[in-house]
């Protein structure tokens, strides 16, 4: 039964057990599924100033990870402007929703869960119903007491949040604006483009900068517009990198990066697993896929597992993800 053995608790404590934001989101999505008995959900987070919500976190659905939409649109945006927990008795009727047809977790309710924070809105869980089942009014309040305990992790881990566009302001004082389907890049690939702005701020000594991060499908391009010239400067000379100096507007420096320098440590098959695993296929239900025995899948899991340095198979797709190695979900 959902919840049977469900100790709050325990749950607050996990959640704060880091304090860094992805990790506090995966974790706040694990206990709501156990809470309720779902194992499909998203996290996203609100940015009232400019009437937007980012899709931070998902689990067991596709919600379009990384994408910004209107606060008026979806369940978030239901629950933001109501101010409280919004039961959605059928998601696939929502207006604007952002499930696909075809996902299984769009065929029953789904329910929305405001998470506050000195009184604004900073966060929305929405966790959809398991088998096409339905939230009573006491899962709704139980639900709504675990997320509210999050508040504080939530706020206080975006302090630190580890993205790019997080990492460039924190380094230079430049506006960044981000374009495409926002996804991770590794560790790696976060450097070296911070290292490129500043070494762009470094040469130009004033004037303003502006950085624009554009996501494609198969890599990532860099864009700063600096006003002003740029004194000659090594730290820019290098491969891949362009410097243009446009009259009257500036100069703009373009570089393109691939979402990860190492490749991905996976074989064609253990690849063709690991993305059946992030759509939450039991092992079974992979080796139907692919025409072989369960055993055969069992040794391949074992492998993704064994790469990604994970005993668990959600905790394998999120570092995958974070690591660049699989494109984010769509």
């Amino acid at each position: 039964m959902p919840g049977v053995g469900f100790r709050l608790d325990a749950a607050v404590a996990d959640v704060y057990g880091d304090l860094r934001l992805a990790p506090v989101l995966r974790r706040l999505l694990r206990h709501s599924g156990r809470l309720t008995g779902s194992a499909a959900g998203s996290i996203s987070l609100v940015d009232a100033a400019r009437g937007q919500y980012v899709k931070a976190a998902e689990i067991g659905a596709r919600c379009r990870l990384g994408q910004r939409f209107p606060l008026d649109e979806g369940a978030t945006g239901r629950a933001f402007d109501r101010r409280r927990p919004v039961v959605i008795p059928d998601y696939g009727r929502l207006r604007a929703g952002h499930l696909a047809g075809t996902d299984p977790a769009s065929r029953g309710a789904a329910v929305a869960v405001p998470i506050w924070w000195r009184g604004d809105v900073i966060a929305v869980d929405v966790v959809f119903a398991p088998d096409a089942g339905d939230f009573s009014a006491g899962a709704v309040d139980d639900l709504e007491a675990l997320a509210q305990t999050a508040a504080a992790a939530i706020v206080v881990s975006g302090r630190h949040d580890p993205s790019l566009a997080a990492l460039i302001a924190r380094r230079v004082p430049a506006t960044v604006t981000e374009a495409g389907a926002v996804r991770p890049v590794s560790p790696a690939v976060a450097r070296i483009a911070t290292d490129l702005v500043a070494a762009a701020a470094r040469a130009a000594g004033h004037g303003s900068q502006r950085v624009a991060l554009v996501y494609g499908e198969d890599g990532l391009r860099l864009l700063v517009q600096q006003e002003g010239g740029l004194r000659a400067d090594g730290e820019l000379r290098r491969e891949g990198v362009t410097v243009e100096e446009v009259p009257g507007w500036g100069v703009l420096v373009r570089a393109e990066f691939p979402y990860a320098l190492e490749p991905p440590p996976f074989s064609p098959r253990e690849a063709e697993v690991l993305a059946l695993l992030r759509e939450g296929l039991t092992d079974r239900e992979i080796a139907a896929r692919l025409v072989v025995s369960p055993k055969t899948v069992e040794k391949h899991v074992a492998a993704v597992l064994r790469k990604t340095g994970t005993t668990r198979r959600t905790a394998a797709v999120v570092h995958a993800l974070d690591n660049g190695w699989i494109p984010p979900y769509r």
